[in-house]
């Protein structure tokens, strides 16, 4: 474990540690950026096509969004209400009447899976991704995004109650962004944090989900 991090600091990090290890980062070494090497050019790009952070300013626009509680969940949440007022056979005839094949495989998931998901529903998939990405990406000063990644941490941990459930929620949050439902691309998925539940040294497995120091006040870095 880092000796460098508080403990607030290690468990806000463990909160994006999907996306950090996918990086090959590690908890141990405090999830270094330093030794991201030549990936670091990659990560900004994938970060600029999925939410168009490419400097500062739009980096503290994306910021304010998830604050304000944008995300996939969005649109999620509101096919998730949809389909709760149907039957299962007028999901049915609605899902097969679409002719948006992507539409088609997001709504079979949220079909899948709504019984598996809380109030929170896959908020964990950008909340997550959100913490990562301010680890990562370096366009505010280290308190700035410390402090947005401590705002993301207290969601997460009071939308969830365990690792397990953010975990299971951040993956159902992804095969949906990805729009994928197939066997093989569920296992792909599961692959990038079955290390986090299995390992003996995993930040999820080392960190306790109740952990008091996140619930600490945060004062949000705005633009003025």
């Amino acid at each position: 474990m880092h000796s460098l991090l508080d403990a607030r600091q290690q468990w806000t990090l463990a909160a994006g540690a999907i996306l950090l290890e996918a990086n090959a980062l590690e908890f141990a070494a405090g999830y270094d950026i330093e030794r991201l090497d030549g990936k670091r050019e990659g990560i900004i790009e994938m970060f600029g096509r999925a939410w168009s952070i490419r400097d500062e300013q739009s980096f503290h626009q994306q910021m304010e969004n998830f604050r304000e509680g944008s995300g996939h969940h969005d649109k999620f949440d509101q096919r998730r209400a949809l389909l709760s007022v149907m039957t299962h056979q007028e999901q049915e005839n609605y899902i097969l009447g679409l002719e948006d094949e992507k539409l088609r495989t997001q709504l079979r998931i949220i079909q899948l899976y709504d019984s598996r998901l809380n109030a929170a529903s896959i908020s964990a998939w950008d909340w997550g991704r959100a913490i990562s990405m301010a680890m990562q990406v370096g366009y505010v000063d280290e308190k700035t995004a410390w402090t947005f990644m401590y705002e993301m941490a207290q969601r997460i941990q009071k939308a969830y109650s365990s690792w397990a459930e953010f975990g299971l929620a951040y993956l159902i949050g992804r095969q949906y962004g990805y729009e994928e439902l197939d066997t093989e691309s569920a296992l792909e998925h599961f692959s990038l944090v079955e290390h986090l539940f299995e390992r003996a040294d995993s930040p999820w497995n080392v960190l306790p989900w109740e952990e008091a120091t996140v619930g600490l006040p945060v004062e949000p870095e705005r633009e003025g």
